[in-house]
C-alpha cells in the first residue's frame, strides 16, 4: 500500500513539474475533475490523448490538466475497476468526467435456479430486478412493489389487510385450471418473501422458459421467483439507516345512497311495482333536512366506520462490512401499522379490537473464508409478527381469519341502508333497526379481539470446497436449510344485546329504546389456537467451471432432499436430481442443457418420478468480425432460443388423488393410480440488443403447450347409479390427466440509461407482456345443436365469462311486444328491464343465447414504465403500471339494488326518467328480481387501467453538511403508492385489482422518509 502511496505521490510531483516547464510554451490545455458515480474524486486516473503518447493521472483530489494538441483532441479516462471512457474536447477548457464502474450490466452476475451465470452468457428467459426500486415502493407487501417492473409478471393485489395482504402471481399468464402459482424461492430454498424487509434484498428475478426452471422439475411449470438477500463487502463499516411516516387510505370505496336518496328511491320501486309508498312526505322531508335524528337517522355507514387516513411507520438499520476472510451484512427492520376502520375501547372490559400490525424482521448473513480452498456461509433470518383485529362474527370459528371475518364486516357496511339507525342509545347498548341480525358497529366494536403471533426462523448453512487438486475449476458444495413457522392465536369474543328505538316518530322527546333479537350481553370468553410448521432442505452439488483458450465450460450435478411438515399433516416430500452443462466458445457461440429428475408424493408408486430436460442455444451477434463496422450503432446483440419440459404437481391444495377412500362403508373419493404431474412442453425465442452503448431492446417470444393437466372425467363418465351417482358426495368424478390448454406471447423491454455528466444522469424502462391460452380439450360433453355455442371451455380462454348480449332497455310496451319471448329467463319483461339478443336464431331467450362476453379477469396484457433523473443532490423517479384485455365483472352488494341503493341507482330507469328524457345508465330498479342481474355485456365492464404506481422526490444533503455529524450522506424524500389511477369503469366502486366487493380494501399511500449513512 505504501509503495503504491509513493508512486501516486512521486506521478503528481513530475506531472506538477511538468506544467511549470510547459505551461509558458502557448500550448493548449484543458484540465477538469473526474469523479465515481457518487461524486467521489478519483486519484490516479489515467487521462491520455487518443492516438498519442501523452498522458497524465489524476492528482489526491481527482483533479487533472493536460496539453493537448488542437482543440478537436479526443481524451480517453482508463482506471482499474472502471469502464474506460473517450470524451471530445470541443474547444473546452474544463473537462469533467464521471466514470462508471467497470462492472458493466453484461459483465453482472445473473441468479439462475441453483446459481449464477454472467449475464452475457445466459440463454434462458428471466427477468431481474435490483432492490433499489423496490425501495422506492413504501408498501408492507414486497410483492406489491414487483407490479410492474419485471416483464411477464403480472401481480394483482386483492386485499389490504394489514400484516395480511393477498397477493396473485402470474408468470406469463395463465396455462392451467389448477394451482398457478410460482414457485418462490428464497437464497435458494423455498420460502415466500412477501414479509421481507425491502432493504433485506439484493435483487429478484423470475424464470421463465423451461432453460431457466427445468432444474425444478415436476415444480416449474409455473416459472419461478427468485430472491437474492444482501450480503457484505470486503471494506469498512458501513450502517445505513432508515425511518419512513406514511398515511394510507383506501383507494376506492362505495359510495351507497344516502338516507334521503335511499327512501325517494324505495318509494320509486313501490310505485313501479303497483305498491303504497314506504315513506310518508314528512318522512321524506326529515331525511331531507336532517332534523330528528332520533326517528330519522342520516347516516354514511362508510364514511362514519372508515378512517381518513390510517399511519404506517417504518424503521430500518442495516450494518455490512467485512474482510477479505469474513464479510458479514446485519439488519433489522420495524413496521406498524392500522387498519381503516374506525373502532372504539370498549371500556367495560378493557378491550381494543381496533385492526393493526407490527412486525420486527431480522437477518445476519456471514461470508467466512477459511482457508485458500474451504469457505462457508451462514445466513440467519425470521420475522416477528403481531395483528389485532376485531372477531366480527363470534359463533362460527370459520371466520377467524381476515378473509372471512372482514367480508362479513364489509358486507354490514354495504347492506345497511343509511337511514336504519343510529350507533348506541344513550345508555351505551348497541342499537339495530328492522330486526337486523349485524349492525356494523356492534360487530366491529363489541364482538371482542383475536391477537395473532406470528414467528419465523430462518437458518441457511453452506460450506464450498474447492477441488483443484481433482482437476481445476472442480467444487464441492453442500448447503442445508431448516425454517420454523409458528401461529398463536388467542380469541376473547362475546355476544351482544341490540335495542331499537319505538315512540312517536314526530316527536324525537318521546323515543325510549327496547331490546331486540337473541341476542345478549356476555362476558368475554377465552380461546387458544396453534398452528406450526417447519421445513428441512438439503442441497449436495459438484461443480465445475474451466475456460480452455477459447472454449468456456461449466457443469453443475445437485442432489436436492425438501420435506415441510405442517401441523399434523403428513409430510410434503421432494426428492431430485439436478443436472447444467454450459458450453461457450469466443463468448459468441453458446449452449445450455438443463435437467431435473425428481418427484413427488402426490403420485402413486411407479408415477412419482419424472425427468425434465431443456435444451438451449445462443448468438453473440456482436462478437463477429463482420459487425465490428456496427459497434458503434448496435455495440451488443444476443439471439438466443430454448425448448425444454417442466412439470406441475399443483393440484389446488388436493393431496393423494390417487386414493379411493371410504367413510363407512361408502365411497368418498374415487382413486385414479395413473395420475401423472401437468407436462408443460415451452418453446422461446428472444433477443437482446445494446443500441449506441445507451439504449436496450430485448424481445421474447414464447409458445407453451401444458397437457396431461389434471381434470374430472366430466365427458367420459356417465352420472347416475351405474355412474358417480353412487357415491357418497353426490356428482363425484375421478380426476384423469387429460386436459390441454395452449398458451403464447411475447416481452418486449426497452431502456435508456445515460450520465451526461457529474450532476445529471437519467435512467428509463418501459415493459410490456401479452399472453393468450387456449383451451385445446377439457372432457367436455358438447351441448345439443340448437345452442350458440356448444361448448364453455373448449376452444375458449380461461376464465372465459359467458352471457347475455344487450341491446338496449325496454322502453315502451310495444317493444316488449315485438321483441324476442323472455321468459325462459324469469317474470314477464317489464319497462326498464334489459333487451337480450338471440343469438342461436330461434326466436327465445334462453340459456342457449348465452356467448362469450369480454375477457377473463387475469389480464392479457400487462405494462410499466419507470423513470430514474439525478440531478446535483436532487432525485426525481416516477413508476407508471397498467393492463388490458381485461374485462371486470360487476355485481355484488356494491353493485346490484337487492339490499340497498348506491348513487349509481339514482339513473335508473324509470318512467319519469325516460319521459324527461334524462341519462339513464342502470336497468328498472327491482329488488326482489334478478332478471337484469343475469351475466351480461351489461355487467362486464373493460377492466383495463392505468395507475401511477408510484412516485418519489428526494434531495441528498451536500457532503460537508453529513459530514458535520458523522455521516457519509443524508437524504430527505418523499413517495407515494397507487396515487392515481385511470380506467373505464362507470363506477368507481372497487380498486381494479379486485375482483369482489368484500375484500379489504387496497390502500394509496404518502411517505416521508430519512436516510443517514455512516
Amino acid at each position: 500500500m505504501k509503495a503504491k502511496l509513493i508512486t501516486l505521490l512521486m506521478m503528481v510531483a513530475l506531472q506538477s513539474v511538468y506544467f511549470q516547464v510547459m505551461g509558458q510554451n502557448g500550448q493548449l490545455w484543458t484540465s477538469g475533475l473526474v469523479v465515481d458515480r457518487q461524486n467521489e474524486p478519483l486519484p490516479g486516473v489515467a487521462v491520455s490523448v487518443k492516438g498519442s503518447k501523452q498522458g497524465v493521472v489524476t492528482d489526491i483530489d481527482g483533479k487533472y490538466r493536460i496539453n493537448i494538441p488542437n482543440k478537436n483532441a479526443v481524451l480517453v479516462f482508463s482506471f482499474v475497476g472502471f469502464q474506460t471512457q473517450e470524451v471530445k474536447v470541443g474547444g473546452q477548457t474544463t473537462v469533467n468526467v464521471v466514470l462508471q464502474d467497470g462492472v458493466t450490466q453484461l459483465d453482472e452476475m445473473v441468479v439462475v435456479g441453483y446459481g449464477q451465470q454472467k449475464k452475457e452468457s445466459v440463454v434462458a428467459a428471466l427477468s431481474t430486478i435490483s432492490a433499489t426500486t423496490l425501495k422506492q415502493t413504501p408498501a408492507s407487501n414486497l410483492g406489491v412493489a414487483l407490479a410492474g417492473r419485471l416483464p411477464g409478471l403480472t401481480v394483482l393485489q386483492r386485499s389490504g389487510v394489514p400484516g395480511g395482504e393477498n397477493m396473485d402471481f402470474y408468470i406469463r399468464g395463465r396455462s392451467t385450471i389448477n394451482g398457478q402459482k410460482p414457485l418462490m424461492i428464497v437464497d435458494g430454498v423455498e420460502r415466500n418473501f412477501t414479509a421481507l424487509d425491502p432493504h433485506e434484498v439484493e435483487n429478484i428475478s423470475i424464470l421463465k422458459d423451461a432453460s431457466a426452471t427445468a432444474v425444478y422439475g415436476v415444480r416449474g411449470a409455473n416459472g419461478v421467483i427468485i430472491v437474492t438477500t444482501r450480503r457484505g463487502k470486503a471494506d469498512k463499516p458501513k450502517i445505513d439507516v432508515t425511518m419512513e411516516q406514511a398515511w394510507q387510505q383506501a383507494t376506492r370505496l362505495p359510495e351507497m345512497a344516502s338516507a334521503y336518496d335511499y327512501a325517494k328511491l324505495t318509494n320509486q320501486v313501490d310505485l313501479q311495482n303497483g305498491r303504497k309508498p314506504t315513506y310518508s312526505d314528512y318522512a321524506l322531508e326529515r331525511y331531507r333536512l336532517g332534523d330528528n335524528q332520533t326517528f330519522f337517522p342520516t347516516r354514511n355507514f362508510i364514511k362514519d366506520f372508515v378512517k381518513d387516513y390510517s399511519p404506517m411507520q417504518r424503521v430500518n438499520v442495516n450494518v455490512s462490512g467485512g474482510t477479505e476472510k469474513m464479510r458479514y451484512f446485519a439488519t433489522v427492520g420495524y413496521l406498524y401499522q392500522e387498519g381503516i376502520f374506525k373502532t372504539e375501547k370498549f371500556k367495560e372490559y378493557d378491550y381494543d379490537p381496533q385492526s393493526k400490525a407490527s412486525r420486527v424482521n431480522f437477518r445476519s448473513n456471514f461470508d467466512i473464508k477459511l482457508n485458500k480452498s474451504l469457505s462457508m456461509f451462514l445466513n440467519i433470518s425470521g420475522y416477528m409478527q403481531k395483528k389485532n383485529d376485531p372477531v366480527i362474527v363470534t359463533n362460527d370459528n370459520s371466520y377467524l381469519n381476515d378473509l372471512a371475518g372482514y367480508s362479513v364486516l364489509l358486507s354490514n357496511l354495504l347492506s345497511t341502508p343509511n337511514n336504519s339507525h343510529n350507533d348506541l342509545t344513550p345508555d351505551g347498548e348497541v342499537m339495530t333497526s328492522h330486526q337486523r341480525s349485524n349492525v356494523p358497529y356492534g360487530i366491529l366494536n363489541r364482538t371482542g379481539f383475536r391477537n395473532t403471533q406470528t414467528n419465523q426462523v430462518t437458518a441457511t448453512l453452506g460450506v464450498e470446497q474447492k477441488l483443484d487438486f481433482i482437476t481445476p475449476g472442480l467444487s464441492a458444495k453442500v448447503v442445508a436449510s431448516y425454517d420454523a413457522y409458528s401461529s398463536n392465536q388467542q380469541v376473547r369474543k362475546r355476544t351482544f344485546q341490540m335495542f331499537q328505538v319505538v315512540g312517536d316518530p314526530t316527536k324525537p322527546e318521546s323515543a325510549t329504546y327496547e331490546p331486540t333479537g337473541a341476542g345478549v350481553n356476555s362476558t368475554l370468553s377465552d380461546a387458544q389456537y396453534q398452528s406450526f410448521s417447519n421445513l428441512f432442505n438439503i442441497d449436495a452439488s459438484l461443480n465445475y467451471a474451466r475456460t480452455f483458450g477459447k472454449h468456456d465450460v461449466t457443469g453443475l450435478i445437485l442432489f436436492n432432499r425438501y420435506q415441510r411438515i405442517i401441523n399434523i399433516d403428513l409430510p410434503y416430500n421432494y426428492i431430485g436430481l439436478v443436472g447444467r452443462g454450459t458450453y461457450s466458445y469466443a463468448h459468441k457461440y453458446l449452449a445450455e442443457i438443463n435437467f431435473g429428475y425428481n418427484g413427488s408424493e402426490q403420485f402413486a408408486p411407479g408415477h412419482k418420478m419424472g425427468f425434465f430436460p431443456s435444451f438451449s442455444v445462443g448468438w453473440v451477434l456482436s462478437e463477429e468480425s463482420f459487425m465490428e463496422n456496427l459497434k458503434d450503432y448496435l455495440s451488443y446483440a444476443k439471439i438466443r432460443a430454448s425448448y425444454g419440459q417442466v412439470g406441475n404437481d399443483n393440484m389446488n391444495g388436493a393431496r393423494f388423488a390417487f386414493l379411493t377412500l371410504w367413510n363407512n362403508s361408502v365411497e368418498s373419493q374415487i382413486g385414479n393410480r395413473n395420475l401423472e404431474w401437468e407436462k408443460s412442453n415451452k418453446y422461446n425465442i428472444g433477443i437482446e440488443t445494446r443500441l449506441f452503448n445507451d439504449f436496450g431492446l430485448d424481445v421474447d417470444l414464447f409458445y407453451e403447450k401444458r397437457n396431461n393437466i389434471l381434470i374430472p372425467a366430466t365427458g367420459l363418465i356417465p352420472s347416475g347409479v351405474f355412474g358417480t351417482g353412487g357415491v357418497s358426495v353426490s356428482g363425484m368424478i375421478p380426476k384423469i390427466n387429460a386436459g390441454v390448454i395452449e398458451n403464447k406471447g411475447m416481452e418486449l423491454t426497452a431502456s435508456y440509461q445515460k450520465s451526461f455528466n457529474k450532476d445529471f444522469r437519467i435512467d428509463t424502462r418501459v415493459n410490456a407482456a401479452f399472453s393468450r391460452n387456449k383451451i385445446i380439450y377439457m372432457s367436455e360433453v358438447d351441448l345439443p345443436e340448437d345452442y350458440a355455442c356448444r361448448t364453455r371451455k373448449t376452444g375458449y380462454r380461461l376464465g372465459e365469462m359467458f352471457g347475455y348480449e344487450v341491446a338496449g332497455y325496454f322502453n315502451t310496451e310495444q317493444e316488449i311486444i315485438d321483441w324476442y319471448d323472455q321468459s325462459a329467463l324469469g317474470p314477464k319483461s317489464k319497462l326498464g328491464d334489459l333487451k337480450y339478443k338471440d343469438k342461436n336464431g330461434d326466436g327465445i331467450i334462453s340459456e342457449k343465447d348465452m356467448v362469450p362476453i369480454g375477457h377473463p379477469e387475469v389480464p392479457e396484457w400487462t405494462f410499466g414504465a419507470g423513470i430514474n433523473v439525478q440531478y446535483k443532490q436532487f432525485d426525481f423517479s416516477m413508476m407508471w403500471q397498467g393492463a388490458a384485455n381485461r374485462s371486470y365483472y360487476m355485481r355484488g352488494q356494491n353493485i346490484f339494488e337487492n339490499q340497498n341503493f348506491n348513487n349509481w341507482h339514482k339513473e335508473a330507469w324509470s318512467q319519469e326518467r325516460y319521459d324527461a328524457g334524462e341519462k339513464i345508465t342502470y336497468p328498472r330498479l327491482d329488488p326482489g328480481s334478478n332478471i337484469n342481474h343475469l351475466p351480461s355485456s351489461f355487467w362486464f365492464a373493460n377492466g383495463n387501467y392505468l395507475r401511477l404506481k408510484n412516485a418519489e422526490v428526494g434531495y441528498t444533503l451536500p457532503e460537508k453538511i453529513s459530514k458535520r455529524i458523522g455521516a457519509s450522506s443524508i437524504r430527505f424524500y418523499i413517495n407515494g403508492l397507487n396515487l392515481l389511477t385511470f380506467d373505464s369503469y362507470p363506477v368507481k366502486y372497487q380498486d381494479p385489482e379486485q375482483t369482489f366487493e368484500l375484500l379489504y380494501p387496497v390502500f394509496k399511500t404518502y411517505n416521508v422518509g430519512l436516510n443517514i449513512s455512516f
